[in-house]
Formats: C-alpha cells, sequence, structure tokens
C-alpha cells in the first residue's frame, strides 16, 4: 500500500466528513463565468469602519483580546439585542464575541453535543450546519421545510416523527439561506410551543436580519415569552455590515452556555481578532450605519425585482419570491434535470453559476439558489443567460 493511501486510511472520521467541493463550487468558478454562487455582499465595507480598523491598529489593538471579546463590544450587542429585538441579555454573562456567526454556532454544538446526539435541521438549510454537527460527533436530522404560496413553514408532525430521546437541538435560520423565506411570528410561537414540549434548545441564525424587503418583519425566537433561556441567538456583520472577510460575529444565551462558550473560544480559536472587534464597535455604534445598510437593502430590492421579472413567468420552473437575505429558491424539476445536472449544464453552456439544491438538504433536490448579491450588470446578463438555457433545454 503506498503511503497517500495509508494517510488517507489513517484519516479521522471527523476529517473525512468535511470536503472543499462545495468552496470550489462557489468561490472557485472560471474568471469568465458570472457568479451567482457566492453568499457575499458585493459591496466594500463602509468606509468610516475601515477607517476604525486603521486607527485601531494604530491603537495598538494588535494583542489577543479577552475570549468573550471586548466588554464594549458586548456591550453594544446587548444594546442592539436589546433595541432591536426586544431581548434583554447581560453583556458580562450572557453574550461572546466569535470570529464569525458561523463558529459561534459551532461552538454552541460543541459546548452542548455528545456523540450520539440528534439536532433537526431544517431541510433545506445552509449546509455548514450538517457539517457543524457531524464534526460534534452528533447526527443531523432532516426538518422538512413547507412551502406554501410563497411563504415558508416547518413541518412540525413530520419533525415530531423523527425526534427521539437523543434530539437537543433545534435549528433555525430567518431569513433562510438558500430560500430566502422567513418564519412568521405565529410559526415561531409552534417552534417555541414544540420546543418546549420535547425539551429542546433552539439555535436561532439571524445573520440576515437587516436584509428584509418590504412587508416583512424579522423575529428573534427569543423575544417570545418563554424562549430566553432555551435559545442561542447567533449573529454576526458578515451580511448587514459587508464584513465578510473581518470574521467577527457573537452568540447571545445563558450563563452557564456562554461560559463554557468563551472557554472554547479561547482553546480552539484565541478568541476574536482584536482589530476587527474595534471596527464591528464604530460599525454598531456610529450613526451613519443606517444609511449604509439602508442603501444596500435598497440595492438588493432592485436586484430581487429584476431577477423576479426575469424568471416569474419561465416556463417549466418556478421562483420562490425572497422575503429576505439575497438569494433566490427556484424549482427545475419541470426541466427534466437534477439540481447538480441543471447547475454543472448552466456553466457548461452559459457560463452561469449557481449552487445545486442537493448541497441544502435531501428535499433540495430538484432546486437551485441562485444568489443576487452582484452587480446590476452582472445580475442583468446572467439572468438573460439563465432564461435562454432553460428556453433551449430540451
Amino acid at each position: 500500500m503506498c503511503f497517500g493511501m495509508q494517510v488517507m486510511k489513517s484519516m479521522s472520521a471527523r476529517a473525512r466528513e468535511v470536503s472543499l467541493e462545495p468552496f470550489r463550487l462557489a468561490l472557485a468558478l472560471p474568471k469568465d463565468v458570472i457568479r451567482l454562487s457566492v453568499g457575499e455582499p458585493d459591496f466594500d465595507t463602509p468606509d468610516f469602519i475601515r477607517e476604525a480598523a486603521k486607527k485601531a491598529i494604530d491603537d495598538g489593538f494588535t494583542h489577543y483580546s479577552p475570549a468573550s471579546g471586548y466588554e464594549d463590544l458586548r456591550e453594544a450587542v446587548a444594546e442592539k439585542l436589546r433595541r432591536e429585538n426586544g431581548i434583554t441579555y447581560n453583556h458580562e454573562t450572557e453574550i461572546v464575541i466569535t470570529p464569525g456567526s458561523s463558529s459561534g454556532i459551532y461552538l454552541a454544538m460543541l459546548t452542548l453535543l455528545d456523540p450520539n446526539d440528534e439536532v433537526l435541521v431544517p431541510d433545506p438549510a445552509w449546509f455548514h450546519y450538517r457539517t457543524l454537527i457531524r464534526l460534534c460527533g452528533a447526527k443531523p436530522v432532516g426538518m422538512p421545510v413547507k412551502f406554501e404560496n410563497d411563504t415558508s413553514s416547518l413541518d412540525f408532525k413530520e419533525a415530531k416523527r423523527r425526534i427521539t430521546s437523543k434530539t437537543k437541538i433545534l435549528i433555525l435560520n430567518s431569513p433562510s439561506n438558500p430560500t430566502g423565506l422567513m418564519l412568521s411570528k405565529d410559526v415561531l410561537k409552534e417552534v417555541g410551543e414544540f420546543a418546549e414540549k420535547h425539551n429542546l434548545f433552539i439555535v436561532s441564525d439571524e445573520v440576515y436580519e437587516k436584509i428584509v424587503y418590504p412587508g416583512n418583519t424579522h423575529v428573534s425566537p427569543a423575544s417570545l415569552p418563554g424562549l430566553k433561556d432555551r435559545t442561542l441567538t447567533s449573529n454576526g456583520f458578515s451580511k448587514a455590515y459587508a464584513m465578510t472577510g473581518w470574521r467577527v460575529g457573537y452568540i447571545a444565551g445563558m450563563p452557564e452556555i456562554m461560559e463554557k462558550v468563551a472557554a472554547l473560544n479561547g482553546y480552539t480559536l484565541l478568541g476574536p481578532s482584536s482589530v476587527s472587534q474595534r471596527a464591528a464597535l464604530t460599525g454598531m455604534t456610529d450613526p451613519r450605519i443606517d444609511a449604509a445598510i439602508t442603501a444596500m437593502v435598497e440595492r438588493y430590492t432592485k436586484r430581487r425585482e429584476m431577477v423576479l421579472e426575469a424568471l416569474t413567468n419561465l416556463p417549466r420552473i418556478k421562483v420562490y419570491p425572497p422575503q429576505g437575505a439575497f438569494y433566490t429558491w427556484i424549482d427545475i424539476t419541470g426541466t427534466g434535470m437534477s439540481a447538480e445536472q441543471f447547475s454543472s449544464k448552466l456553466i457548461e453552456r452559459e457560463k452561469v453559476g449557481l449552487l445545486p439544491g442537493s448541497l441544502f438538504g435531501e428535499l433540495g433536490e430538484g432546486y437551485v439558489r441562485m444568489s443576487f448579491s452582484t452587480g446590476e450588470d452582472y445580475l442583468k446578463e446572467a439572468l438573460a443567460r439563465f432564461r435562454r438555457f432553460v428556453l433551449s433545454s430540451n
């Protein structure tokens, strides 16, 4: 046996769980392909946030920060959650700053999950959830998402059949990646009742909360009666603040859980970036941020309208109008192609990159995710190519 084969055989089970393929699909497409595959704002980080980072470097914020993050940023997060989300958290004991919101979700799972525990994950949902759960030695269990009249809900009847004595966490993401759909307050109340009945923790990923389109309202589960103690609220700065590369986010929850999250943050990641935290603090407290976010959401709204105008009446597909985030979920079963076939042929024939829905769960088969976080000129050209592809496909 050659050494390369021995190495592969010697790898841990957790290493075998991860693959670079989803990142290649999203980020490593040829240069001549228009990428509607990436979940990243195309906007630059606002200039006053960038200036704050430069000042932080000059002021000497180049050392380790506390494992929970700087206190003034945690105070700002607590104030934001109180003012905007209606949740009261103690910044000293109930909030941890993390290197991006994804890290916070993973640390929360490491805190709560033992091997062979189970987690209910919406299907379809961001594919990272399932991998992070498996890296903890636990098992992701699909909780089907129902699509009705261009809105979404969760199939509680089916979830009830899939729950076991090992089920510990239920994951929520609203607005959703990949569908762009949101869970209403009534649905979240049902989620709360379901979680209380089965004694589940809720991990609520709210990173798209500020990218919401007219007629829709974001609701944090922890703001609902009786749900704060069992909910871990995750958020960050990547999407609304156009700070993906800065890697800074936060998670909030019960003191006993947050203490362990902070400890794991320190042991595994040595805490969040000091410079990024200073930039994030300015993003949260500078009054100019409201105008910056509003301007970005207005651009996303225009792009959303472009997508719907181009695709809504296109034969053999169905488009779900996004209520938030910057994704469009498209049913392509009428084309007779699988999600992977559709995505591959679209790249090959028209040089447009999307992500196959099968990445996001078993029920994502037959769908593709289109991101419209790209410039209007590129988007217009990509939509024309997409239409041509669908109309010419047999």
